[in-house]
Order: C-alpha cells, then sequence, then structure tokens
C-alpha cells in the first residue's frame, strides 16, 4: 500500500528512501539499532537464511497490515509501527531481487489457526504466504501443533549461512535480539533445524494446510 498512516510529505518520502536502501551494505538510518543494522547486513549477505517461528508469521514473510497489527497490539504507536513497517518492507525485498539467498521458514501451526489479528488481515496474509511459497529459492513448512515436544517450543530464531564466513544465529526475544557466532552453538541451531524440518509438514502439505485455512477465514468473514 502506497497510503502511510499518519506520515505525509517529506517524512514519507524520506522514510520510503529509507526503505529502498535497506538493502544497502553502507545503510544506515536514525532511530535503528545496531542489532538490527548488523541482521539487515546478514540477510544481504546470507546464502541461505532459516526462519523458525512457532506463533508469528516471519518477519521477511509479513504483509504490511499483518505487521501493523502486531506492533500495535504489542504498543508500538502508529507513527513508529510505520516507520518499522517501511524498513521491514525494505528488507523483504531480499527475497525477490536477482540471485536472492535460499529462504526456509518454519512456521507453527498456532501462529496460522490462532492469529493475532482481524480475520480480513489473516486471509491476506495467508495469500501472501501462498504466493510467496510458489517462488523458486522459498520453502514454507508449517510445524503441527500435535507433534509433541520440538526445539522449535525452546523459542523463535534465525539461521544464517554465508558463502564465505561462518553461519551465525539470532536469538528474538521480546524486546530484543541476541547473536550467537560460537561454532558451537550455531551448530546445535543447525541440528535443531534438521530436526524441525523432519516434524514439520512438507511444502506441498503445507500449501494444502495454509490453502484450507484460507477457506476457513472465509467462512468467518
Amino acid at each position: 500500500s502506497d497510503l502511510i498512516l499518519g506520515v505525509t510529505g517529506d517524512d514519507r518520502n524520506r522514510l520510503l528512501q529509507l526503505a529502498r536502501d535497506a538493502a544497502d551494505p553502507n545503510w544506515v538510518a536514525p532511530g535503528v539499532d545496531k542489532q538490527l543494522a548488523a541482521l539487515i547486513e546478514d540477510e544481504r549477505t546470507a546464502r541461505r537464511i532459516v526462519n523458525v517461528q512457532p506463533l508469528l508469521i516471519p518477519g521477511l514473510l509479513q504483509t504490511e497490515e499483518y505487521a501493523r497489527s502486531i506492533m500495535v497490539g504489542a504498543g508500538t504507536t502508529r507513527g513508529q509501527a510505520d516507520q518499522r513497517i517501511l524498513v521491514r518492507l525494505g528488507r523483504q525485498s531480499v527475497l525477490t531481487r536477482r540471485r536472492p539467498p535460499e529462504f526456509l521458514a518454519i512456521i507453527g501451526e498456532h501462529a496460522l489457526r490462532y492469529p493475532q489479528c482481524e480475520s480480513d488481515v489473516m486471509a491476506e496474509q495467508l495469500q501472501h504466504l501462498l504466493e510467496m511459497s510458489a517462488r523458486p529459492n522459498l520453502s514454507i513448512l508449517v510445524l503441527p501443533i500435535n507433534i509433541g515436544y520440538s526445539p522449535a517450543l525452546e523459542g523463535p530464531f534465525v539461521l544464517l549461512e554465508f558463502d564465505r564466513g561462518d553461519p551465525v544465529v539470532q536469538q528474538e526475544h521480546y524486546r530484543a535480539t541476541t547473536t550467537l557466532t560460537d561454532s558451537r552453538d550455531v551448530r546445535d541451531y543447525q541440528t535443531a533445524v534438521d530436526v524441525i524440518v523432519t516434524q514439520a509438514m512438507s511444502p506441498e502439505e503445507s500449501a494444502a494446510f495454509i490453502a484450507g485455512l484460507m477457506k476457513e477465514t472465509e467462512h468467518i468473514e
């Protein structure tokens, strides 16, 4: 959407430019902390990105309205949410650029079946997931609720692997992100990803599951 609620004129143009510049290796923006700047750089240079999200849609796959709903629900003001959304939308261009990274999103069934937003917003989000899952560099796996224990239950994380340089893990917390670089720690997360993949639905099963939820959402509306 070109409409940025509450942000107009020069401020709107400045924020749009920040979003476009998010893929620039020298990108720096006021109000963006070092952790986010480091994550943007890692996403830009990664060969493979794995995002495990048991309770929410991964940020790189969120629609504008879904992201706004989550941010406002967490107490972010509309103005702050609009700025953060623009940066997030800019980050998402890494998935659709020429020569994009491989992206594996593992999403908990809970995040899809019990959304924290209005049904029409979730319907649009589910449609977006289906459209993105058709891209050759992108796989979406749904992790069922009834699988018993899974490493995914320990919390969301992002594993980033590079052609050059050692892999890193970003642990996502409520108000902060922790970056793990120790090789033993990272290997543990790589092993966890292998386990979670075996517990998840296949890409085809996941797409069918999401399509079924879309029909349920349409029925609710």
